[in-house]
């Protein structure tokens, strides 16, 4: 699968890439297997992160504080069809109590929330939020993007 490139519509989406752009950030690599994740529930409990058994998983990263993240999370909360698109929004760096009182202000209790922090991410690197990772069930990274998703390509996904 392709690496899909789109027009950055965001000047937090714009700093961001130029930011990582600056510090060398690399980005997974299609076909890539991924590193080893942690993520945590809203009561601090981690987990290792293993995408679905079935299908394909999108890891969503991002932050409230992030206007395109926001923008996206209630097309990615409709993208959701159980055995071919699970998707699991990773939140970064954030407390959990004001993640869930966005959350539920937004009604987004039926989409999958964990959280990452700072140190869990090492591995991961990610060039700014949001990123979405799309995985098979090995593992692998199928599609990469930065920046928000289109209907389009999670209507893809989900096929």
């Amino acid at each position: 699968m392709q690496r899909l490139v789109r027009p950055l519509r965001h000047a937090e989406e714009m700093l961001s890439l130029l930011t990582a752009l600056a510090l060398g950030v690399n980005q997974l690599a299609v076909g890539q297997v991924v590193p080893p994740l942690n993520i945590h529930d809203a009561a601090g409990q981690a987990s290792a992160f293993k995408p679905a058994a079935r299908g394909l998983t999108l890891l969503n990263f991002w932050a409230t504080w992030c206007p395109p993240c926001r923008e996206e999370l209630p097309r990615l909360l409709a993208a959701q069809h159980p055995g071919k698109l699970k998707v699991v929004a990773v939140n970064v760096g954030q407390s959990p109590d004001g993640v869930l009182k966005f959350w539920h202000q937004q009604k987004l209790e039926k989409l999958p929330l964990a959280f990452a922090r700072s140190g869990d991410l090492n591995a991961w690197p990610l060039p700014g939020l949001p990123t979405s990772v799309l995985l098979d069930a090995s593992g692998r990274v199928r599609a990469v993007r930065f920046g928000p998703v289109s209907e389009a390509e999670l209507a893809g996904w989900g096929k």
